[in-house]
């Protein structure tokens, strides 16, 4: 994807964080991402889907298909729209991959009717359904749910059974990496308990980027903002962020605005 930034990125960029997601996925098992707000995890994410390199450096198989649902496209936070649109996006990836087209339509046709039916129990059915015929055909979905937080309050045990329950309808095959600030026994502990969280999946803690990661942020975004900075600009930026990237591009939208700080460009 071309309009990606992090396309452009080095590929050792957090080499240690990609490299475990990768193992996870690898062996099938269920991911969660957590980490504090700002530390940049949609931003190693969208590295980590959209990078031409990692699938051929870190992944075992040229089979997976890789599902982003980005939870804040939910207008409502409750439980049925939340599977509209997780189905929505894996008919989305089904469409661009290179799945027969035979298939492709049968995926399509089921999400149609589960609109059109309007009915939780069908809608899971058609995902089964769905899911069960991506792996049958050789390949190895993983969902990305980002932003799982934004259930909070809306999560049921039969919802988490359900998620279960797809996991379980492909024999293994299909795996999930979910983010969040919170693993998920901190973030619903009725519904999550220690002992089904630590057998659903494991955690995976994101931390603030190493000075070189952060780095190459900071270069890539003065490139996109067509920003040429002050060396004791720069410095005293990378050393205030310390790492927590999503203050560094609110840094550099700031200082693009004060143009005190901004040398002329050659």
């Amino acid at each position: 994807m071309d309009h990606v930034i992090e396309t452009t990125y080095p590929f050792d960029f957090r080499k240690q964080d990609a490299k475990k997601l990768a193992q996870q996925i690898n062996k099938r098992r269920n991911t969660v991402l957590i980490g504090m707000k700002r530390v940049g995890i949609s931003n190693f994410l969208r590295f980590f889907l959209y990078h031409p390199e990692i699938a051929e450096k870190y992944l075992n198989s040229k089979n997976h298909l890789f599902i982003p649902v980005d939870l804040n496209d939910l207008v409502e936070r409750e439980v049925f729209p939340f599977w509209v649109l997780t189905f929505k996006r894996i008919s989305d990836a089904v469409e661009r991959s290179n799945l027969s087209k035979e298939i492709k339509k049968e995926i399509e046709q089921y999400f149609l009717d589960s609109i059109q039916s309007q009915d939780l129990f069908l809608t899971i059915d058609y995902l089964r359904k769905s899911l069960r015929l991506i792996s049958e055909n050789g390949i190895l979905p993983t969902i990305f749910l980002i932003r799982f937080d934004r259930m909070r309050g809306s999560i049921t045990s039969e919802f988490f059974n359900n998620i279960q329950g797809l996991f379980d309808a492909t024999h293994g095959k299909l795996s999930y990496v979910i983010t969040s600030d919170h693993a998920l026994d901190q973030l619903e502990p009725e519904i999550f308990n220690k002992q089904s969280v630590s057998v659903f999946s494991d955690n995976l803690y994101i931390k603030p980027a190493e000075k070189s990661d952060t780095k190459i942020i900071y270069n890539s975004s003065i490139k996109q903002y067509h920003l040429n900075l002050k060396p004791e600009i720069t410095k005293e930026l990378l050393r205030i962020v310390d790492g927590h990237t999503q203050y560094l591009l609110y840094g550099l939208i700031s200082i693009g605005e004060n143009k005190e700080n901004v040398s002329a460009e050659n």
